[in-house]
């Protein structure tokens, strides 16, 4: 007997689903969306066949039969099911949504690099049991990775019970983890493989990355191969027919980034998640393939003059791009002790400064400290109620793992520490912001780029008389300048929207089931008032109808 259950993975809440409802396992249910939920649910059905997956698991473990299958996990792209023998032991099934990248690439990549993070590396991370990327040669009908349990317990459900000095102990790993990660620069930008399950790549002769010692390491295992970052997928760009890599420097990875944008616009994709600001409505920014190809055009001249200025943040390296508390693992008996990361899904040889940002298990809602020194309390907390008082003490807490997590970056991993402060640099945003001109941020890549010939004589202090490649009339810079006005009054007519509407729990408009009817009402009430706001007549009520995102 086979007892299937589903839920997401928040405390112990798990709820049994009748065996005649098994459609339960493939298909999404974790939630609803409020606009364009048929699409998602599509994107996220797998189709398998579950007798086939039970066999394979008990024979790669060496038991009889299964038990119990759990649905314990459904994030944006993935199913993840645990699997219980008649022995006790445990395993963890993955099976990728199609929405999860490119078939093949995207699980043949995560397998590789997990091997690698885990036997290269050291790293804390599940072992694979048995994969296959190729649905049609296997007899699930679906790509899968069978992995070990990992042990422990999520960082989610003990991080407020943790004392101080157990969050630095925790801190000071991921430090660790994130140091031994920046040591290795892979020779190419893209993703890591086998080296047999790529057949672009075949010259396994050259160096694969740089040790920590500078010293050239090659592999006949691994190779980079084509990128597997969803960036280059996601909402239909994997029907295009673009340069995906690997690439052999920074330059043709950041050239490639513009292009995929190019031809992303010339597509006529529209961003269909909750955007920066409300645009195309009536009187609002009018983004429009024209200006898009502008914007990429005037960087692709100047690309590779504005990389940031400290060039160790330019190796390609394997980075963990969400390191919240549901991926982090701790051993019970002593939760300051990580036992196992996960989510190593899309992981790609990136550029280090695209990567870095503080681990999300870190995050809170407050200030940033002014600077890396002991962060004081407020000096009129001994006024405060006691409300108040927790209130402080929380955000001191919070502020001082901050600081506490960029100091220990300083000591042990200063590239990380200067890739982080880089952030708000010029040269950064400036070349990273190009990567989202598909969400309409070319205005701000227009005045990014302005700013750059206002710097142009410091860029380019090392070739003096270089000449400033882009060529802008006064017409051409007043069009810019109104657009980003109008694009920053996008923005924050969106931050009012959805202030005042407050059903938003979710950047892609889900919410739990509990909470959908509660949330739709709210959502049809705020279009309403937004519309009796921002609509002069009846045409431009129409107009809005048509240009608001969540408005199926």
């Amino acid at each position: 007997m086979v007892e299937l259950c589903h839920g997401v993975r928040e405390g112990a809440n798990k709820n049994i689903v009748d065996t005649k409802h098994d459609l339960a396992l493939n298909r999404f249910t974790s939630g609803r969306w409020l606009w364009n939920e048929q699409q998602q649910l599509a994107c996220r059905y797998v189709k398998f066949d579950l007798s086939a997956l039970l066999q394979l698991a008990t024979s790669v473990i060496g038991s009889r039969s299964c038990t119990q299958v759990l649905k314990i996990s459904e994030g944006q792209y993935n199913k993840v099911f645990q699997l219980t023998m008649d022995d006790g032991r445990e395993l963890i099934a993955k099976l990728p949504n199609p929405n999860a990248g490119r078939p093949h690439f995207t699980t043949a990549s995560e397998v590789a690099t997990m091997d690698f993070l885990r036997n290269e590396l050291d790293l804390p991370v599940p072992r694979v049991y048995a994969w296959s990327s190729r649905a049609s040669e296997n007899p699930l009908g679906a790509e899968y990775i069978l992995m070990e349990k990992q042990t422990g317990v999520i960082l989610t459900d003990v991080w407020d019970s943790l004392r101080g000095k157990q969050k630095v102990q925790l801190l000071d790993q991921i430090v660790d983890i994130e140091r031994r990660l920046a040591a290795i620069q892979f020779s190419k930008y893209g993703s890591l493989y086998y080296t047999a399950d790529h057949p672009d790549e075949s010259d396994s002769s050259s160096h694969l990355y740089l040790d920590s010692n500078g010293n050239e390491v090659r592999s006949k295992t691994f190779s980079i191969g084509p990128t597997n970052h969803p960036s280059f997928f996601d909402f239909g760009r994997g029907e295009l027919d673009i340069d995906r890599g690997p690439w052999p420097t920074i330059t043709e990875y950041v050239a490639a980034i513009a292009r995929r944008e190019i031809a992303t616009a010339k597509a006529g994709f529209r961003y269909p998640l909750m955007p920066e600001g409300l645009f195309h409505g009536p009187r609002q920014y009018q983004p429009n393939f024209f200006k898009k190809l502008s914007a990429l055009e005037n960087y692709l001249k100047v690309a590779p003059y504005i990389l940031p200025e400290n060039k160790a943040t330019h190796a390609s390296v394997l980075w963990h791009g969400d390191l919240h508390s549901q991926n982090i693992f701790v051993a019970p008996e002593d939760p300051g002790r990580i036992t196992g990361i996960i989510d190593w899904q899309s992981t790609s040889a990136c550029p280090l400064f695209m990567q870095v940002r503080r681990p999300a298990f870190l995050d809170y809602n407050g200030p940033m400290p002014e600077s890396l020194g002991k962060v004081p309390l407020p000096p009129n907390f001994d006024s405060m109620d006691p409300d108040e008082q927790r209130k402080a003490k929380k955000l001191h807490r919070a502020q001082t793992l901050h600081n506490l997590y960029l100091v220990r970056c300083l000591q042990t991993n200063e590239a990380v520490f200067q890739a982080i402060q880089g952030q708000n640099t010029l040269r950064h945003q400036a070349s990273v912001v190009p990567g989202s001109v598909c969400m309409d941020y070319e205005p701000l890549l227009h005045s990014l780029l302005r700013d750059v010939e206002k710097e142009w004589t410091h860029i380019v202090q090392h070739s003096p008389g270089t000449p400033f490649p882009l060529h802008l009339s006064d017409e051409d810079i007043q069009q810019q300048e109104q657009d980003g006005e109008l694009w920053a009054q996008g923005v924050e007519l969106m931050n009012t929207f959805v202030s005042d509407t407050g059903c938003f729990k979710h950047w892609d408009g889900r919410v739990s089931d509990a909470d959908y009817d509660k949330s739709r009402k709210e959502l049809d009430e705020g279009v309403k008032r937004f519309l009796d706001r921002e609509a002069r007549n009846d045409k431009e009520r129409r107009e809005w109808l048509e240009a608001l995102p969540f408005v199926d």
